[in-house]
């Protein structure tokens, strides 16, 4: 009986040739963007689950969100030591930025030559309690319980030594050297941890003030998150800081998806963008599934013979059910396996698209999933074009008085006008998407990113004072730097300082107002515009900031937004003028305002700033920003390197042109938008391909009609455009359905960023055009030949 169904199948193939390719086409390439996004989905989805108990796992979080901050992953370790007494916690673990604030040296030396240790973190004794690490040598709980203890990865073993078996190796730095005690293997992808270097760090019981560990908490089953987080709250924080403050618990399996601060050890992925490839993947699925839907009714007359001879022999409708169901399912593993070679022909593409090194193993229960798909696709999307057909009536059809049902063409217009509707909608929301990514390239910074080179993560000490340091000294002295400036703040990320200000008038802000120090050069390194006033100048000495018994006399630039907040609309009238801090510690003498400055990432940046001469004393980090012929930037960048490992044992600097930091911004968003592009362009070939089948249906079924009206006079372009109309109207009422949808879909989209477009109505008939006129073509490809064919070939046997 199978080998039965399987001779007939093929030789339906045979004889629908057409029929046959495009489906297989079809199908093929929905369910290989299928496979595909799936991979990507399912590594998303499967970041730290390889951490032991990572389902009971959190980290501590602070969120500053009612003074207008965000929330920041960075707590006290001390502190976190004290959740320990509660009976919820089974184990606290740390994980402490030493590169940001000095805890620990990040620039070794290794028989006189300079190395930078790479993501150098400082963990606690029990990392191997909340990390799935493989020791390959030594021993992390002796390392991180020693003094002057190193551990490394297996990468960074091999580029500082050129091996691994390096345990009792040293590496010597500034303040004393590091004895290497374990090498572990590299991190796993997906992880949200990012340390390639790890280093003991002792943990003073009588800090409680500063924040500067990543703190994770193992906690006992069945225990309500949210609400011992705010028992913690309760616990850490008193008086008007906990109506501020409070604390929250992320679960580690969330992490990569939901953590968006600045803070974060590397950048995270998007339920956004898991989403929409996902949503799309279907999308293309359901598309290649109404294509075979429409083309196997479509073709459905041509069998009816074949029907009628078998129920007049005895076949069951059962029967013909699986015949029809059999052909279906053998077409789409036959898709299955062209769609696994495009799969493998375009992982690596796909890999640069996603950023992500993903591998199809099909020797797993991924593979499995494939097959069990592709069969289900296959059943599904031949299942009413198989009822369908099984249901023609033997006695009709053998007497040739067969009729198309009305079910049958209704089931095809309606599938063909979702698919154009999937299409105007695909089409309008990459178009805007791309226009929201070029407008958020083009926004107006108050800053210039244009021939600036930024230094990062220098210690403050080396390059910020009142008088520039011999570094500061030695950059300028760079054939090709023209300004070198210095901020404490790095521009694309967050601001680290605020304050709750008091205005010249004596009313309060009502939220906290970020700060940054920054050196003389503000304006003329960052290139702002002074709309009143002037920027900080060495002529004025009282610019920079002197502390007074506990007491700051500084000088301030402000942006717009601030004077504005100050209710000064004449922006002249508050030069002189002085904002004080909550408490009074703080007196800032505003010397000038500039236009709004975007500093941080791109959906929130902030613009309400104060610049600050020379209060450089609250981070141990500054940025240079140095202004230079763009022509000798390898030079430059030579000489800094050469400069900063001379000068401050320094090795491999972080140096960026700042134009670059910005558009790391934007990479998130330029990945959903190309992705949306591709599936996009994939989307409306499916539906030509349906489009095409059914228009090869449709000029041969009318060909008789197409034969008359040629006898009678009518010309080839009036019979083409009587065939294209049966299907514009379809793509009329698609972007009737497509339009409110997608208007409101990417509308919500947009709302995710403080500066967006307007959705433009040009967009919308873009859309609505290129679907109508591909339709049209498509159509007209066919109706055309059958135009050009000679009535007499036609109409000779009536």
């Amino acid at each position: 009986m199978i080998l039965s169904y399987l001779i007939t199948a093929l030789r339906a193939f045979k004889n629908q040739k057409q029929h046959f390719i495009l489906n297989v086409l079809g199908l093929s390439v929905g369910l290989a963007a299928a496979i595909l996004v799936a991979l990507f989905a399912k590594n998303e989805l499967s970041y730290d689950s390889q951490q032991p108990h990572a389902e009971r796992v959190y980290r501590v979080g602070q969120d500053f969100s009612k003074l207008g901050l965000a929330v920041v992953p960075i707590f006290n370790y001390v502190q976190s030591k004290q959740a320990e007494d509660y009976s919820q916690v089974e184990e606290v673990f740390g994980l402490t930025m030493v590169e940001l604030t000095r805890e620990a040296m990040v620039d070794v030396s290794y028989r006189n030559q300079g190395y930078k240790l790479n993501a150098l973190y400082g963990a606690t004794a029990n990392i191997e309690n909340f990390i799935a690490l493989k020791t390959l040598a030594g021993d992390l709980t002796t390392a991180m319980s020693t003094p002057d203890s190193l551990a490394l990865s297996e990468s960074e073993a091999l580029r500082i030594f050129g091996r691994t078996d390096v345990i009792g190796e040293t590496l010597t730095h500034e303040q004393g050297q590091y004895t290497v005690r374990a090498v572990f293997a590299d991190l796993a992808d997906n992880t949200h941890f990012a340390f390639k270097n790890l280093v003991y760090v002792k943990h003073d019981p009588n800090n409680l003030d500063r924040n500067s560990s990543y703190v994770y908490m193992r906690l006992a089953a069945n225990t309500d998150a949210d609400a011992f987080a705010k028992t913690l709250t309760e616990q850490f924080f008193k008086g008007t800081t906990l109506n501020q403050v409070s604390l929250e618990l992320h679960p580690l399996l969330d992490l990569h998806l939901t953590a968006k601060s600045p803070f974060e050890m590397k950048a995270g992925g998007a339920k956004q963008v898991v989403m929409i490839c996902v949503g799309l993947s279907i999308l293309l699925i359901l598309i290649a599934g109404f294509n075979f839907i429409n083309m196997t009714v479509a073709q459905s007359t041509k069998r009816a013979k074949e029907v009628g001879v078998r129920k007049a022999l005895g076949a069951s409708k059962g029967q013909l059910v699986t015949q029809f169901l059999s052909e279906s399912v053998l077409v789409s593993m036959l898709s299955m396996v062209i769609a696994c070679a495009l799969v493998e022909l375009f992982l690596p593409s796909f890999n640069q698209l996603v950023d992500r090194e993903l591998v199809v193993n099909y020797a797993s229960e991924f593979g499995i999933a494939i097959i069990v798909v592709a069969i289900a696709v296959g059943i599904l999307a031949g299942l009413y074009p198989a009822f369908f057909i099984s249901s023609f009536s033997a006695k009709r059809v053998l007497s040739g008085d067969l009729q198309r049902g009305n079910t049958a063409i209704w089931v095809r217009k309606s599938l063909l006008t979702l698919q154009a509707s999937l299409a105007v909608g695909l089409i309008i929301a990459s178009v805007t998407l791309f226009n929201q990514l070029s407008h958020l390239q083009n926004l107006p910074l108050g800053y210039k990113t244009e021939q600036r080179l930024v230094i990062s993560e220098l210690p403050t000490e080396l390059v910020f004072a009142k008088e520039p340091t011999a570094v500061i000294n030695q950059l300028k002295a760079i054939e090709g730097v023209e300004q070198v400036s210095v901020l404490d703040t790095q521009l694309t990320k967050s601001i680290q300082g605020s304050l709750m200000a008091v205005w010249p008038n004596g009313e309060s802000s009502e939220g906290v107002t970020p700060f940054i120090s920054s050196d003389f050069n503000l304006v003329e390194g960052l290139g702002l515009t002074v709309l009143a006033g002037r920027g900080f100048s060495r002529e004025f000495a009282s610019d920079w900031a002197v502390e007074v018994d506990g007491r700051y006399s500084v000088g301030a630039v402000i942006t717009e937004t601030i004077a504005k907040q100050a209710g000064f609309s004449d922006y002249n009238e508050i030069i002189g003028k002085t904002i004080t801090s909550q408490g009074g510690n703080w007196e800032m003498r505003v010397v000038g305002v500039v236009a709004d400055v975007k500093v941080g990432n791109v959906q929130d940046a902030n613009s309400n700033i104060i610049f600050l001469c020379g209060m450089s004393s609250f981070s141990p980090m500054a940025e240079v920003i140095m202004t230079i012929n763009q022509q000798n930037l390898p030079l430059i960048q030579q000489q800094v390197m050469s400069i900063l490992a001379q000068r401050a044992n320094i090795y491999e600097p972080k140096i960026n042109l700042l134009a670059d930091n910005y558009k790391t911004l934007l990479k998130g968003d330029e990945r959903i938008s190309n992705v949306v592009l591709i599936f996009t362009g994939l989307a409306v070939f499916l539906t030509c391909l349906g489009t095409f089948g059914l228009a090869s249906f449709a000029t041969v079924r009318r060909q008789k009609e197409v034969a008359v009206r040629k006898v009678l006079g009518a010309s080839r372009i009036s019979i083409v455009n009587i065939i294209a109309k049966e299907f514009l109207v379809l793509v009329a009422v698609s972007i009737a359905i497509a339009y409110p949808v997608t208007y409101f879909l990417v509308g919500d989209w947009l709302a995710n960023f403080n500066d967006r477009i307007e959705q433009a109505v040009w967009v919308y008939l873009v859309a609505a055009v290129a679907v109508a006129t591909i339709t049209w073509v498509t159509v007209a490809s066919l109706a055309f030949k059958a135009a050009s064919t000679r009535p007499s070939l036609i109409l000779r046997y009536e």
